[in-house]
């Protein structure tokens, strides 16, 4: 093998690389959660469960798009896929299927609030009804 060809490989290695890197889901809980979205009043915070759960109460400045509705899928690729997200539930069943089709999707930055909504109550912070 040349060099130029190993470049080439190297090259198209580290593009991957960047491109799997920039597409990630991470994981938090709704401690680290509440941290964040004070440190950062940029990051989005995505409740996909019911409206009439979200009615019972919700994290500030949240949106709603209740995962089992139909247009779920939709309505999520119209979001920024350049925005950080916080996508949380009520435990964490319904935000993986949100979080694993945004990152399929090419959203830049995931985090999943694995112990959800019902974690967020526990803990006792704060919400809007």
């Amino acid at each position: 093998m040349n060099i130029k060809h190993f470049i080439i490989i190297v090259i198209l290695l580290l593009s991957s690389l960047t491109a799997i890197n920039a597409q990630n889901k991470i994981e938090v809980n709704s401690k680290e959660v509440n941290t964040m979205i004070q440190k950062d009043k940029k990051l989005v915070v995505l409740d996909v469960r019911t409206a009439d759960e979200f009615k019972d109460g919700h994290i500030k400045g949240a949106i709603n798009i209740d995962i089992k509705q139909p247009d779920a899928l939709s309505k999520i690729d119209k979001l920024d896929h350049n925005a950080k997200y916080i996508v949380h539930c009520r435990t964490n069943h319904r935000s993986k299927i949100a979080v694993d089709h945004m990152v399929e999707s090419g959203f830049k930055t995931v985090y999943q609030m694995m112990d959800g909504s019902t974690g967020w109550f526990q803990n006792g912070l704060p919400v809007v009804k």
